[in-house]
C-alpha cells in the first residue's frame, strides 16, 4: 500500500469551547481511516457528542481489521461503524435525558489496498486531490444545499444564508439518519501517488456561496508540508471572519508535488486572543 501521511488541526476559534473533533489513524499496516466531527445541542452536548462518534468508530474499525479486510468490504464495514455512532449517542441520550437534541456531522474517509471510500453525514466536507485537480466528494446534508439545487447560486440572498445556513438535515443524533457513502456507482475510488485529502467541518468553509476548492488545492501544494497547510488553512478561515469552531484534516498517499511560496502562510492564533 502506499504510505499515507496525515494531519489534522481543531481549534475553537472565537467560541469559548471547541465541539469539533478529529480523528486519523490506521486500523490495519495497510489501511487508513481520516475523520471530522462537528457537534451540536449545546457546549457540553456537541463535545460529548463529537468525541463519542469518533470513539465509537475507532473502536469499531480497530475490531473489523483484525481480521482480513479487502476494499470491497470498506462500504459494509463503515456503515457499521456509522450505525454503532449512532447507538453510542442514543444510549447516552437515554441515560441522561438532559443531553436529549445533541448530535454531531461525521465526514471521513477509510481506505485500503490503494482504494478508499468516503462517508458523510451532516455538511462537513471531504475534498480530494488527483492529476491536479481537486473535488468536493460529499454533498452536504443542509437546508441551503436543498435550497440551492432549487434556486441556484446566483439567486441566493446573503442574508438568507445568514438565517439558515447553519441548518443541517442529516446528522448522527440516535435517530435514523443514514449516511451516504461515495463513490454510489463503484465499491471504491482507485488511489494513487500524489493523490491528497482535506476534511474539514463547514467553520473552514467561511463563505458558503464561493466555490473555495482551488483556494485549498494552493494550499494543499504551495506549502512544505500537511501540518503548515493544516495550520494555515484555520488560521486564514479564522482572519477571514469564521465564527464556528474550525477543523481541518490532511493527508498525502506519498508525497504531493509542491509548488512552495505560491501562498500566504498565517500565524496559527493564540487561544489566548478574546473572542471577537
Amino acid at each position: 500500500m502506499l504510505p499515507i501521511s496525515a494531519h489534522g488541526t481543531t481549534f475553537p476559534g472565537r467560541r469559548d469551547v471547541n465541539q469539533d473533533d478529529i480523528l486519523h489513524f490506521y486500523p490495519s499496516s495497510d489501511a487508513f481511516f481520516l475523520g471530522v466531527a462537528d457537534g451540536m445541542g449545546g457546549v457540553a452536548g456537541g463535545q460529548i457528542a463529537s468525541q463519542t462518534v469518533l470513539q465509537t468508530v475507532e473502536s469499531v474499525l480497530r475490531d473489523e481489521f483484525e481480521d482480513e479486510v479487502t476494499p470491497d468490504m470498506l462500504k459494509d464495514i463503515l456503515e457499521n461503524a456509522f450505525d454503532a455512532a449512532q447507538e453510542s449517542i442514543r444510549e447516552i441520550t437515554e441515560q441522561d435525558p438532559s443531553l436529549d437534541g445533541m448530535g454531531t456531522t461525521l465526514t471521513c474517509v477509510l481506505g485500503c489496498d490503494n482504494q478508499f471510500i468516503a462517508g458523510n453525514l451532516g455538511d462537513s466536507r471531504v475534498y480530494y486531490l488527483t492529476d491536479g485537480e481537486i473535488k468536493q466528494v460529499t454533498e452536504d446534508h443542509s437546508y441551503l444545499r436543498e435550497f440551492e439545487k432549487e434556486a441556484g447560486d446566483d439567486n441566493i440572498d446573503p442574508e438568507f444564508i445568514e438565517q439558515y445556513g447553519h441548518i443541517i438535515n442529516k446528522t448522527l443524533d440516535g435517530t435514523g439518519d443514514e449516511p451516504d457513502f461515495f463513490p454510489k456507482d463503484a465499491p471504491a475510488y482507485s488511489l494513487s501517488e500524489q493523490d491528497g485529502f482535506l476534511l474539514c467541518s463547514d467553520g473552514l468553509i467561511v463563505d458558503k456561496l464561493q466555490d473555495q476548492k482551488q483556494l485549498f488545492k494552493s494550499y494543499m501544494l504551495g506549502t512544505p508540508d500537511l501540518k503548515t497547510a493544516a495550520e494555515s488553512l484555520v488560521s486564514l478561515a479564522y482572519y477571514s471572519g469564521s465564527t464556528d469552531n474550525i477543523s481541518a484534516v490532511l493527508a498525502e498517499a506519498g508525497t504531493l508535488e509542491r509548488e512552495l511560496g505560491r501562498v500566504r502562510t498565517y500565524p496559527f492564533p493564540p487561544r489566548e486572543e478574546e473572542p471577537a
